[in-house]
């Protein structure tokens, strides 16, 4: 059954329309059920193309769309991501001429490039396959590449000129070139667009919000002069700005098809009342946004916003309200702990640990096997003389050393001193000696200290390289390794007297729990959570500098991103959310996240000699004092 707003969208034909779908508003299913209609009505099925952002959406589509119409009617409709599309059309042109780069071989070519420039080994291939990458998909032109990361120059723009003159020589295609030279040839290629035009006739794109200048250009090039476009989106969820995408595209689409019905999907099936109007509440906060209302169709109470003490005390609130819910029937599965970093996660890990919670991180690891934090441990080890400690970091640190020459390394690191890098490695491993004779405190201010001294010279270019060259993924890495330091200070707080060696026991000790099952509750970034819902949702770190980080506070248009990724995060919520933040930080007191100010809600405080107290504690508040008292 469909509700007037969506059978309106699925009735529609001719033309370009934009559909402002709000989370939760059932869009796919209505971009399916037209995409039906449309071939029920007698519209051939190889003129109608549905593009998406990613494969598993695409066959989500596909499969749907098969129960309607039948499977074989099914795979005649065009389903695509925007990287596929782009190449096909380039197959079509091309046939087996079409050569493509993989990710691998052009790294292998990037860094003879860069040894042969005289670049400093610091400058690694994938941190500048990565700039290359991110330049192409945001359709910047040399010299913005050139500013985005000074730091690089001048071997960057050196390595790049030689590397597309490689390609052009050989005849080959990278994945990032797919979209801009299936542009250039619909551009220039009047047969061809005709032909690919005709394929798409009925072309819809989900995730609008989404997309960039390039997979604009590619969408005009694809359509006939009907212009039977139908682009479904929401730009008050867009928050991929980073990776190139461009939201004013969807807020500017009756500017690039004047003549364009719109149409709103405002029903939200998802969430109750009280979710929705604090939803509400925060996007309006932004300039650039879509008045949408969000109407639910059931009542409910608004989300908590709780106070903790300390960040530990956040993380134990999470883990008994989470137990919580268990208990009373909710499986994990249905259960988020959202965050905007996965470098808040390690205390929110440790009390589920302590819980007996069974959890996994989506699209990451644990804390401690995350990649570079495994590196300070190892460097850590290897302080102490393991040579199997210092055999990983001499494999990962050391250009040209493999598993065996690292061993080699490892038995005599005076091979180390013949290359720079190993040189520098050795004089990481000397200054980390000097944080054996500090306890406590003490050792957990060194140990900050100490990766400071090294941030730029030794870790910078080694997280630069794992965020393969993307900036603000390396700035998530190097928050995990300040996250160590703040484990330190957790380990202080409980063992005063505590070493470096008895630090290293602990971390190794906690990780003898069982492993977290893939059916627990689910922790993630809310970049991950977009698209998901789940019973209940914790929002969790909500501190000014972490969310919003600081540096999107320096511009209006990354504040509202920001705070558009936070709209996200409360809309995955059916039934229960929490938003927490907490007042002692490690560096001192915090303050609360200015979107906590926006949002309505019910504020809770605990303070361990009074309990819970505030002037919004409500029922909601009261069923969590029944808890058993927190240890905070």
């Amino acid at each position: 059954m469909l509700n007037p707003e969506q059978l309106a969208v699925v009735n529609h034909t001719w033309g370009p329309a934009l559909v402002i779908a709000g989370p939760g508003s059932g869009k796919t299913r209505t971009v399916v059920h037209r995409t039906a209609r449309l071939i029920q009505e007698g519209i051939n099925p190889e003129e109608i193309a549905l593009v998406t952002f990613t494969r598993k959406a695409a066959g989500e589509m596909r499969e749907r769309l098969a129960h309607l119409v039948g499977e074989e009617e099914a795979t005649r409709v065009w389903v695509s991501t925007f990287h596929s599309l782009a190449a096909s059309v380039l197959r079509d042109a091309y046939g087996n001429n079409l050569k493509i780069l993989d990710a691998e071989a052009a790294k292998k070519v990037i860094a003879q490039f860069l040894e042969e420039e005289g670049a400093p080994h610091k400058l690694t291939p994938k941190a500048v396959q990565g700039a290359i990458s991110r330049a192409k998909n945001a359709g910047w032109d040399r010299s913005t590449l050139s500013s985005q990361y000074a730091d690089m120059e001048p071997y960057l723009t050196l390595v790049y000129d030689r590397y597309e003159e490689f390609k052009r020589e050989k005849g080959y295609l990278d994945f990032d070139d797919l979209l801009g030279t299936a542009v250039d040839l619909l551009e220039h290629d009047a047969e061809i667009r005709q032909v690919w035009s005709s394929r798409t006739r009925f072309l819809t794109v989900d995730e609008y919000q989404d997309t960039n200048l390039q997979q604009f250009r590619l969408l005009r090039l694809l359509l006939g002069p009907e212009e039977n476009i139908v682009a479904v989106g929401d730009p008050n969820q867009a928050i991929y700005s980073w990776r190139g995408a461009d939201y004013r595209l969807i807020l500017e689409f009756k500017r690039h098809f004047p003549h364009a019905r719109v149409y709103k999907l405002s029903t939200n099936y998802r969430s109750h009342r009280g979710i929705t109007e604090a939803a509400l509440s925060v996007i309006r906060n932004n300039r650039h946004r879509e008045d949408l209302p969000l109407q639910a169709l059931r009542d409910g109470e608004l989300p908590l916003k709780v106070t903790a003490e300390t960040r530990e005390g956040e993380a134990l609130f999470v883990a008994e309200a989470a137990k919580l819910a268990l208990e009373s029937g909710v499986p994990p599965e249905e259960i988020a702990i959202l965050m905007r970093s996965l470098s808040h996660s390690r205390s929110i890990e440790a009390a589920l640990r302590q819980y007996r919670i069974p959890y996994t991180v989506v699209g990451g690891v644990g804390f401690w096997a995350r990649r570079e934090v495994k590196l300070v441990f190892s460097l850590l080890q290897a302080s102490y003389g393991d040579q199997l400690a210092l055999t990983e970091v001499v494999a990962q640190t050391v250009p040209g050393f493999g598993p065996k020459k690292a061993a080699k390394a490892a038995a005599d690191p005076v091979l180390l001193k013949k290359v720079p890098e190993g040189a520098k490695l050795l004089e990481v491993l000397t200054s980390a000696q000097e944080l054996h004779g500090h306890h406590g405190f003490a050792l957990a201010n060194a140990f900050a200290s100490w990766l400071s001294e090294w941030r730029e010279d030794f870790f910078l270019p080694i997280l630069l390289d794992l965020a393969e060259g993307v900036r603000e993924a390396a700035e998530d890495r190097w928050a995990n390794l300040e996250e160590v330091a703040n484990a330190l200070r957790g380990f202080a707080e409980r063992t005063p007297k505590g070493d470096l060696a008895l630090f290293l026991q602990d971390v190794f000790l906690s990780q003898e729990d069982p492993e977290e099952k893939e059916e627990g509750v689910k922790i993630m970034t809310l970049h991950a959570s977009k698209g998901l819902e789940f019973h209940t949702v914790f929002l969790v770190g909500l501190t000014e500098g972490f969310f919003p980080s600081w540096q999107s506070t320096k511009k209006q248009d990354s504040l509202e991103e920001e705070r558009r990724l936070f709209y996200v995060g409360i809309t995955r919520a059916k039934e229960t959310l929490y938003l927490t933040t907490y007042q002692m930080g490690e560096r001192g007191p915090t303050q609360p996240s200015r979107f906590l100010n926006e949002v309505l809600g019910q504020h809770l405080h605990y303070n361990p000699a009074i309990g819970y107290h505030g002037k919004d504690t409500t029922q909601a508040a009261n069923s969590l004092a029944k808890i058993a008292s927190f240890d905070w």
